[in-house]
């Protein structure tokens, strides 16, 4: 087994996107978050993964991990609590810092590979 990882340009390795539920349903606030996603590697403290869904907002809350991600495909916009937002499409990446808590909507279905660091 190679202790690398390849993930190709539509963030899939070795396996397809499947079902998955990683946004809670009390969080949704409009829409309905259909998901699909691959686990590339889940080691102690660090996540990678690539995730996909249809258009929603739901309340994000990132308590005690940071997260970085890089947009694949469609639309995302994120708004912080004091009232900034910021819009990221194909090639954008972004860090939501621990103890992020703000709106997360996904204007146009996305694609992302993820990367979560626990504290």
């Amino acid at each position: 087994m190679s202790d690398i990882i390849r993930i190709n340009s539509k963030g899939i390795s070795t396996e397809e996107l499947a079902p998955c539920s990683a946004v809670p349903a009390e969080a949704v606030l409009i829409g309905e978050a259909r998901e699909t996603g691959a686990l590339h590697l889940d080691a102690g403290k660090v996540t990678i993964g690539t995730w996909e869904c249809t258009p929603y907002a739901e309340i994000l809350a990132l308590p005690d991990a940071t997260e970085y991600s890089t947009i694949l495909s469609g639309r995302v916009a994120i708004t912080e609590a004091d009232g900034g937002a910021q819009e990221f499409g194909p090639g954008d990446s972004y860090v939501l810092k621990s103890g992020f808590e703000g709106r997360f909507e996904v204007l146009e279905t996305l694609r992302k590979i993820y990367v979560l660091i626990a504290d």
